[in-house]
C-alpha cells in the first residue's frame, strides 16, 4: 500500500477534506514567492549599502585631492 501524503489532507470542524494537487502546488508557489521577495529585498539592501560606500570613498578621495595629486606627479 502506498503511503498517503498528509500535506494533502486538512481537517476542520465538519470533517476531513483532501486538497487537490494543484492546490498543493499553489501553496508551495506562494512560499517560494515569499522567499524570493525577501531575497530580492536583501539584495537591494546590499546594493544600496555598496553604492553608499563607493560614493563615500569617492567623496573622501576628492576631499584629499587624490586625483589631482595623481595627475600632477
Amino acid at each position: 500500500m502506498a503511503k498517503e501524503d498528509n500535506s494533502l489532507v486538512w481537517k476542520d470542524k465538519t470533517g476531513t477534506y483532501k486538497l487537490g494537487y494543484s492546490q498543493k502546488l499553489m501553496k508551495e508557489q506562494v512560499q517560494w514567492q515569499k522567499i524570493n521577495f525577501a531575497g530580492k529585498l536583501a539584495l537591494i539592501g546590499v546594493i544600496v549599502i555598496l553604492i553608499i560606500i563607493v560614493l563615500y570613498v569617492l567623496y573622501q578621495l576628492d576631499k584629499i585631492n587624490f586625483f589631482t595629486g595623481v595627475l600632477y606627479r
